[in-house]
């Protein structure tokens, strides 16, 4: 198996002029979808998110091309918008369709597989040879009550125990991360999919029994990232 993981800001396309360039360069349909978008951010995640797709395409067609790339890989990026500028090619906006639950695809690629999430001013996109889930999310006060409701109560006791915002989005984004890779959704499987931390990594289980899924975290700047390749 291997994964590829690329995270960049919004923050440069403040700037009208490298917005407009940016916006010149996704395809047409997520320029429809930008152009719909009544919040400023929304509009700069949508074009971030056209950029990071095609600079992960490229990229996975480069590392894929070499004839000794290892299969066992999980690489990860931290990207700046002015080398997504740089970088795109129109070759790599591959056409994206969606199957009966939403999830993305790449029509004619369908060895490929790929996900994207934001967050602010965060878009993060993964792409691998089987499924893929990603989520990013910024810690917010005030959701452990959440975790009473919705998860195990393991998970919730386990956040109850140092009162930690930053544990629920960690147990969050690997729910939705791993509702994404299925295309189940997160509120399909939000008390199925089952984590516990164990020497340090965190483990996931359904009913009882350890599943060997591919699991990836990161945190940086108050935010959660997590990445589920299946």
């Amino acid at each position: 198996m291997i994964m590829m993981i690329f995270v960049t800001t919004t923050d440069s396309l403040t700037d009208e002029k490298l917005y407009e360039k940016a916006y010149s360069l996704i395809p047409e349909y997520r320029k429809t979808k930008a152009d719909k978008m009544k919040m400023r951010e929304n509009k700069l995640q949508t074009v971030t998110a056209g950029l990071l797709l095609n600079y992960a395409v490229g990229k996975w067609s480069i590392k894929t091309g070499e004839i000794d790339y290892k299969t066992d890989e999980n690489l990860y990026e931290k990207v700046d918008i002015i080398s997504l500028i740089e970088a795109n090619n129109p070759y790599f906006d591959y056409e994206i369709v969606y199957n009966s639950q939403g999830k993305p695809y790449f029509l004619s690629n369908r060895e490929i597989f790929f996900n994207i999430s934001h967050s602010s001013n965060y878009v993060a996109c993964v792409i691998g040879d089987r499924p893929v889930g990603i989520d990013i999310e910024k810690a917010r006060k005030g959701r452990q009550n959440l975790a009473k409701r919705f998860f195990d109560i393991s998970e919730a006791e386990w956040i109850k125990e140092c009162d930690s915002d930053q544990r629920f989005f960690r147990i969050w984004t690997l729910k939705e991360a791993y509702g994404k890779a299925t295309g189940q959704g997160v509120l399909d499987i939000l008390d199925k999919i089952v984590y516990r931390l164990e020497k340090g990594k965190m483990k996931a289980y359904m009913c009882g029994l350890p599943q060997n899924f591919t699991i990836v975290e990161k945190e940086f700047d108050g935010f959660s990232l997590s990445v589920i390749q299946l």
